[in-house]
């Protein structure tokens, strides 16, 4: 198991796929001016075996840490061909299997391999790249009330439960390959961006909307309801490494819209972002002009309004 069956694997695939020619050819997309008779020492003028040819590519790639652009030139040639020519290699799976055993997997929505994350969420999926600008769906959330509520508790009751209330959150944006940004206390900043990241924020919104009651009901130590608002806002941002760091237009629209736009127990989003949301999704929001601002919202049960 691990890198010595995923270098046999590779071996095996490309051995059999390629003659020793097409395969030079294929090495060439990676290494430009790869020769392989130099690389495997055979004379120019002696043929070369294929798995031969196939067992020193793969060796040498690994050695040059080169061993994932390989798998995912062969995943696209398996997709797309190379050359204008078809090729099947029979062991992809297995090939795709043993990389998740090494660490990494492919992500078929963005083409791209990526780390897997065990332990820790990375704030940047595994990808994005430090100084790039990107598309991102944008959730501000916020506890209403949050001064009235830490003036009137304990102190250690208030701690405890906006732990189990963040936990909660955490919990609703990771199922839906989101992540937190930031967090203070009684609110933070939640970002998507894989797959359809407009749909899986408002999801994600409702799931922590909806698990707000148990957890009011069950967990909240505080003598009454902790109420949210929600904004979310679709649009463009540079990522940094210091997520904190990052500034945009398009998240303070989302605070905005959470602050200045939206009820308690309530979901708002931008005009622009409800367009990129799914019809079954779009048909529970409603048009709201707040302040001047065209936004849609969904709002749910609320037992007592904590804040205006």
């Amino acid at each position: 198991m691990g890198i010595s069956r995923l270098k046999r694997l590779l071996t095996e695939a490309l051995s059999q796929a390629f003659t020793v020619d097409r395969l030079q050819l294929f090495g060439r997309e990676i290494i430009k001016n790869l020769d392989l008779h130099e690389l495997t020492g055979f004379p120019p003028n002696c043929s070369i075996p294929r798995k031969d040819a196939a067992n020193e590519l793969v060796e040498y790639l690994f050695e040059i840490n080169k061993t994932i652009q390989l798998i995912h030139l062969i995943i696209n040639t398996s997709q797309n061909g190379f050359k204008s020519e078809k090729y099947e290699f029979q062991n992809l799976k297995l090939i795709i299997n043993e990389m998740k055993e090494c660490g990494y997997e492919y992500n078929q929505n963005l083409n791209k391999i990526v780390k897997i994350e065990k332990n820790e969420k990375r704030n940047d999926w595994g990808f994005l790249e430090d100084g790039k600008s990107y598309n991102f769906c944008f959730v501000s959330v916020d506890i209403c009330g949050n001064s009235k509520l830490v003036r009137k508790y304990d102190g250690a009751k208030i701690k405890e439960s906006y732990k189990i209330f963040k936990s909660l959150v955490v919990k609703a944006v990771e199922s839906r390959n989101g992540r937190i940004w930031s967090w203070e206390g009684d609110g933070g900043l939640l970002v998507f961006h894989l797959d359809d990241f407009v749909d899986s924020a408002v999801l994600a919104s409702i799931d922590i909307m909806t698990s707000l009651i148990v957890f009011n009901s069950t967990m909240n130590l505080l003598g009454e309801d902790i109420i949210i608002r929600m904004g979310i806002n679709v649009g463009g941002a540079e990522y940094k490494k210091e997520v904190d760091s990052i500034i945009s237009d398009s998240i303070e629209l989302a605070k905005k819209i959470e602050k200045n736009h939206t009820t308690p127990q309530t979901v708002s989003i931008s005009k622009n972002s409800y367009q990129h949301v799914n019809s079954a999704l779009r048909n529970y929001f409603r048009e709201k002009e707040i302040n001047g601002m065209t936004i849609y919202q969904l709002s749910f049960p609320i037992k007592e309004e904590v804040c205006k």
